[in-house]
């Protein structure tokens, strides 16, 4: 496996306006760019994503699942996600592609609850169908954002836009929290989400329920019920399979060994990655590797 042969680190450029984190884009502008190899190979992106669809259907790839769309489909891709595009050039739509920080200027502790809680991967699923109300309402936004991105800017262009992103944002919660299903996800928020970052910062370290309760001051038992209720699984099931994700990130996008990786989980003999792996996935890590590799 060569450099070449990996999955791209892609972040983020506004070639027009370097200084702005932010750009609001056709999905046929995006489709005419000579960058249709990289937009249908997987590619890990560095900064957020909003793909909303207003003609055509197709299928789009994030973190090895596939989620199909069509006009009523608002796609959210988080930092850090593995995509990959089916480019089909007769669909129409907005791709509104942003960073933390361009979003966090002048932001209040109200803000910081809000802005990004929709793009929680591990609570919300990252597609979203829309009635046709609400595909209405959000369009009016992201059409009066194409209007101020476009336009000439002036000293108030920046912050006009980063509003209108925050109200964009706050709509799709609205709509994920009128949702029954989501009701124990928004409850629980904040505890979960101190559980999922501290699961990613060590999952090297350890893939013990018990570790991640201490560390939060909690029992095992309040953490698996915790994670019922947002998830309805348990903690085990929840931080195995975030190791899977990462095995999956790792082996797809880096060029270093199958015993390298175990070690960087915390396996201590790379067999154990293979068998947790297999479980898991029912293929092994060499095999889907191979699947990155082009062919001859």
């Amino acid at each position: 496996m060569t450099k070449s042969d990996l999955i791209k680190d892609i972040y983020f450029s506004n070639r027009g306006n370097p200084k702005l984190g932010l750009e609001v884009l056709t999905l046929e502008s995006l489709f005419q760019r000579k960058i249709g190899q990289v937009l249908q190979s997987p590619h890990r992106v560095h900064f957020y994503h909003l793909l909303f669809f207003t003609q055509g259907t197709g299928s789009h790839i994030i973190d090895f699942n596939k989620f199909d769309y069509d006009p009523l489909t608002l796609l959210l891709i988080s930092k850090g996600q593995v995509q990959q595009f089916h480019v089909n050039p007769a669909n129409t739509g907005f791709v509104i592609i942003f960073t933390s920080e361009y979003l966090y200027a002048n932001v209040t502790e109200l803000d910081l609850f809000h802005n990004l809680r929709v793009f929680e991967q591990a609570l919300f699923a990252p597609s979203i169908q829309l009635s046709a109300e609400h595909k209405r309402k959000l369009l009016l936004i992201v059409q009066a954002m194409q209007a101020e991105f476009q336009a000439a800017p002036d000293e108030l262009s920046n912050e006009i836009l980063r509003h209108l992103l925050r109200v964009l944002l706050l709509e799709i919660e609205r709509i994920q929290s009128a949702s029954a299903v989501n009701q124990p996800v928004l409850r629980h928020y904040l505890d979960f989400v101190a559980f999922r970052r501290l699961v990613e910062r060590d999952l090297g370290k350890s893939r013990s329920v018990h570790y991640y309760a201490s560390q939060l001051a909690f029992s095992p038992k309040k953490l698996n019920e915790l994670t019922r209720q947002v998830l309805n699984k348990t903690a085990k099931e929840f931080i195995e399979e975030q190791v899977v994700l990462e095995s999956k990130r790792l082996l797809a996008q880096s060029d270093i060994s199958i015993k390298e990786i175990a070690y960087q989980l915390g396996f201590n003999d790379p067999t154990n990655l293979v068998k947790f792996f297999k479980k898991h996935t029912q293929t092994s890590p060499a095999a889907f590797r191979k699947q990155f590799i082009p062919s001859a």
